[in-house]
């Protein structure tokens, strides 16, 4: 059996999709507290904003933006793992390697359908 090629667009369409919903329900809360002082505060309005221009730049053909999205979304995802691992794999880890793993696949993907 074939694989199902000419899904793929839909498929990275709802990648990208996964990946913004998964990280407005994580980061909008410590976002829209607007507590500068703190650094995870930065680190979620990177990560939405991140999120944000994976969405945007699947509209455009030129792959730079998503490169760039995806490697931020990639490197806090990955910062956050290594900040909060304690030897334990917890719920907290698996939803930061999802998006790290997101992050990673656009990072290396690009636009490419």
């Amino acid at each position: 059996m074939k694989p199902f090629k000419s899904g793929k667009p839909i498929a990275t369409w709802m990648l990208r999709i996964a990946l913004f919903s998964l990280l407005f329900h994580i980061y909008f809360n410590p976002v829209s507290t607007l507590n500068f002082g703190n650094i995870t505060f930065y680190s979620g309005l990177s990560m939405l904003l991140g999120g944000i221009l994976v969405i945007i730049s699947g509209l455009f053909s030129k792959p730079g933006l998503t490169i760039i999205s995806g490697l931020v979304v990639f490197c806090i995802s990955l910062y956050k793992i290594i900040l909060s691992f304690n030897g334990i794999f917890d719920s907290y880890i698996s939803i930061h390697l999802i998006t790290m793993s997101l992050g990673f696949f656009f990072f290396t993907n690009g636009n490419e359908n």
